[in-house]
């Protein structure tokens, strides 16, 4: 359908963000709790431990590290019950490594716009204080140089989060969405059977990063990324 993708032809899992003007927001920052805040982008430190099955070869847990830069709207209303506030993530960098496989490198799919957002769960509008609840649906690339595979999900994850009660949900615990398994497809064939699972995704969103930390972070793994 012509309305799930957006005009430079990307897949769109939900609002697009013009981020063109935004502000890049970096370390040292302080974010205040249940307050709607300005739009901006994020510059987040982002840790997960993953678990792959790739048939043939094995059972993988990779605990991974790295960045992600979301860009934020701004909210739709000024009090924190009401506001709803959308995300594009819009650059990630994952690296791990693990016997067997050696280094994975997790990086965005620019084929898809990965888009999330945060809002007050409808059963708690009533309250003053709610926590909110945060999520985002992604397309990355899985790029494993040992074994000659560069891997995609047709599929998004859904990044959940919640008991959110800061934006960003800087420091929160999140689940990866997957049901038993998501399948993650070669990016040389069309058609062709899943080379690859992902079984399970439980990451921690960071704190925000300096200029240099970012910088740091983006110059991990594999040269061929």
């Amino acid at each position: 359908m012509s309305t799930l993708l957006t005009t430079d032809g990307k897949v769109a899992s939900g609002v697009r963000i013009d981020y063109s003007a935004l502000e890049d927001l970096f370390a040292p920052r302080t974010v205040a709790p249940y307050t709607p805040p300005p739009t901006g982008i994020d510059n987040l430190g982002i840790t997960s431990t993953d678990r792959f099955h790739i048939p043939g070869v094995g059972e993988f847990v990779v605990d991974f590290k790295g960045y992600v830069r979301v860009a934020r709207s701004k909210p739709t209303a000024t009090d924190w019950v009401n506001a709803e506030v959308y995300t594009n993530l819009i650059e990630m960098r994952m690296f791990g490594q693990t016997d067997g496989v050696g280094e994975i490198v997790v990086t965005l799919n620019n084929d898809y716009l990965s888009t999330g957002m945060l809002r007050t769960p409808f059963e708690c509008m009533s309250e003053s204080q709610p926590d909110k609840a945060c999520r985002m649906a992604v397309g990355a690339v899985f790029t494993v140089p040992k074994l000659g595979l560069t891997l995609y999900n047709k599929e998004p994850i859904e990044l959940t989060i919640d008991q959110v009660r800061a934006i960003p949900p800087a420091g929160n615990p999140g689940v990866g969405r997957i049901y038993r398994m998501l399948p993650l497809f070669r990016t040389d064939t069309t058609g062709g059977p899943p080379a690859a699972y992902l079984t399970s995704l439980n990451f921690a969103m960071g704190t925000y990063l300096t200029e240099s930390e970012l910088a740091a972070l983006r110059g991990m793994g594999s040269s061929v990324v």
